[in-house]
């Protein structure tokens, strides 16, 4: 079965929702939109290590993604798994066999959460970027910290994402759920500091809450193994092998292109991402943009003349990027061929919010604030905001109108 629609939207998550929701904003009415997602609800990610723990409600902490796409007039949620896409046609094949075809195709398909290709043991780490992984996740620890022994948990990834869960977990020595062991935790960073991507204070306070709050932070140490019962890994300084038994390994260490990528006939960066140009128009493989082809989000990287841009690899990106893609594409249905007018806008750096359990950092560039309860307030009204944005509308409700 094929239908065909105005737009094709491949991904519903953070950059996909944000497209959608510009498309019907800036959009004079009358254009069919399919929005493509295997999910009707997603979790909101930049809190994920609390929904983790059960410091944060799950059923308070999701987006009803398809409630709020079918509320909009003359979108279409389609719940499917993207197993192909012909950009030439501008089709997307879903694994069910059902075909979507759009005059202009966007692709939103993020990442995921998984270790290079070749890490022994990989299968063996718990995951929980996806709603789904989640899920898991939350039970097997639920089942490692409810059991008779001291629950041994290990987080591999110095970053925002592997500092933020390992406080978490430390965290739970002080207020653990109701029958609960509290763990003890280790992490596992190649890098000789944590949150690299950060100024260096903000580092060095993170390194020392984690030791208040009793996590072992092993610097400058390489993963080679995984294993049901633990993790090998190796001193870079020095050479020495390691192993540390673990009930539970989590991946926190970076994302890889979404799988579906890698077979889409479009121009890839030698880290598999899509390549786009600043327009956000995805690149063929020989080079040069492809009609009526878009990609934004996750899943790619700017390059001009040749050079990849920077990127912040954090969901504010994504919305900028869908704004600028929501314009070109309804200027593309208006006037085929004609230039984009928006061109995307390289931002280096935005104001970071640090969860470190009890604790909490506010980050803007060089300056730091240590701030637990203003942190905490902050981010979650920030989730609250981004829930609001997506609300499924009443019958007969407009969106407001802003460039």
């Amino acid at each position: 079965m094929s239908s065909g629609h105005d737009v094709v939207i491949c991904g519903a998550s953070f950059a996909g929702i944000e497209l959608a929701r510009w498309v019907a904003m800036r959009g004079e009415g009358g254009l069919r939109v399919a929005v493509v997602d295997r999910v009707r609800q997603h979790g909101y990610l930049p809190l994920v290590h609390e929904r983790l723990t059960g410091r944060l409600p799950l059923e308070t902490s999701r987006v009803e993604t398809a409630a709020y796409v079918e509320s909009l007039w003359g979108f279409t949620f389609v719940q499917g798994v993207v197993s192909g896409v012909d950009p030439g046609a501008r089709r997307v094949h879903l694994a069910d066999g059902r075909v979507l075809r759009g005059r202009q195709l966007v692709l939103a398909l993020g990442s995921s959460l998984a270790p290079p290709p070749g890490l022994d043991g990989a299968g063996h780490l718990w995951r929980y970027k996806t709603e789904a992984d989640l899920l898991r996740a939350r039970e097997a620890l639920r089942r490692v910290c409810t059991g008779s022994t001291v629950p041994r948990l290990v987080v591999i990834g110095g970053g925002l994402s592997g500092v933020e869960l390992a406080a978490e977990l430390g965290a739970l020595g002080r207020a653990a759920p109701a029958g609960w062991r509290a763990p003890a935790v280790t992490l596992l960073t190649r890098g000789q500091a944590l949150l690299p991507g950060l100024t260096p204070r903000a580092g060095r306070l993170a390194h020392r809450v984690l030791r208040e709050l009793g996590v072992d932070v092993r610097l400058g140490s390489a993963v080679s193994r995984i294993a049901p019962d633990g993790v090998a890994f190796a001193d870079l300084a020095t050479g020495a092998e390691h192993e540390r038994d673990a009930d539970g390994v989590f991946w926190s260490g970076g994302i890889r292109p979404a799988p579906v990528l890698a077979g889409l006939e479009l121009g890839h960066t030698r880290g598999g991402w899509l390549e786009v140009d600043p327009y956000l128009r995805a690149q063929g493989p020989g080079g040069g943009p492809m009609p009526g082809v878009w990609a934004c989000g996750d899943a790619v990287r700017v390059v001009e003349h040749g050079e990849p841009w920077s990127t912040m690899q954090r969901a504010i990106e994504c919305l900028w990027q869908a704004r600028v893609v929501a314009w070109n594409v309804l200027a593309a249905l208006d006037r085929p061929g004609a230039l984009p007018p928006e061109r995307h806008v390289l931002r280096r750096d935005f104001p970071h919010g640090v969860s470190l359990g009890p604790r909490s950092l506010v980050v803007v560039g060089p300056l730091v604030w240590d701030r637990p309860r203003f942190g905490r307030w902050l981010r979650r009204f920030l989730m609250r905001r981004y829930q609001s944005r997506y609300r499924p509308r009443a019958p007969g409700a407009g969106l407001d109108r802003e460039r």
